[in-house]
């Protein structure tokens, strides 16, 4: 809990009261490897804080599973679209290593906002981090080439090699895991 509380602290200025309000509405979770937080087809009705951990963002396209994004500490684990329509989910959200999450229900989270009006701004900052996080993904999918995105993949991930397969990587930048060998020999 002492992670996001810090996290909480460091990007809203909550006061100590409101904060521990929020703090008592998640629970800690540990999901093993191989697991999921959130299936396709389901319905997302919690968000989740990293505090340990990887996961990925995957979505199944004509049979094969493609990576849609990565979750490692300090990020949050929902399916936006699926959390605010309350319609079943296009993508799965699974561990890639033994994890610790805290966890708030879409229930809980709607009775604190009704109570701390100030939760508003945590729902919505984490919105739209979420909103420009997938539209620069989507921009460096259009605009760059595959060894680009790479490179703006390391900046963003440095140690990513160290916590993702090749082919989780690779299906994340769009390309086949030899297109990628191949770019990481020419660096």
């Amino acid at each position: 809990m002492a992670e996001l509380k810090t996290f909480l602290a460091s990007k809203f200025k909550f006061s100590e009261s409101e904060t521990e309000k929020i703090l008592q509405c998640f629970n800690a979770k540990k999901i093993n490897k191989k697991e999921f937080f959130l299936q396709e087809d389901q319905i997302c009705k919690s968000i989740a804080y990293v505090v340990k951990g990887a996961f990925i963002f995957s979505q199944n396209i004509d049979g094969e599973e493609k990576i849609c994004d990565f979750g490692f500490e300090g990020d949050w684990l929902a399916q936006y679209k699926s959390l605010l329509s309350q319609q079943p989910s296009e993508l799965s959200i699974q561990a890639t290593e033994h994890s610790l999450i805290q966890v708030m229900d879409l229930e809980k989270m709607d009775q604190l906002m009704k109570t701390l009006p100030s939760v508003h701004t945590l729902r919505s900052t984490l919105a739209e981090e979420y909103f420009t996080k997938s539209t620069q993904r989507a921009t460096n999918l259009t605009n760059l080439d595959a060894a680009a995105r790479y490179s703006a993949l390391l900046e963003e991930l440095p140690d990513i090699h160290q916590r993702m397969p090749q082919y989780y990587i690779a299906s994340y930048l769009g390309i086949k895991p030899q297109s990628l060998s191949r770019i990481r020999r020419a660096k």
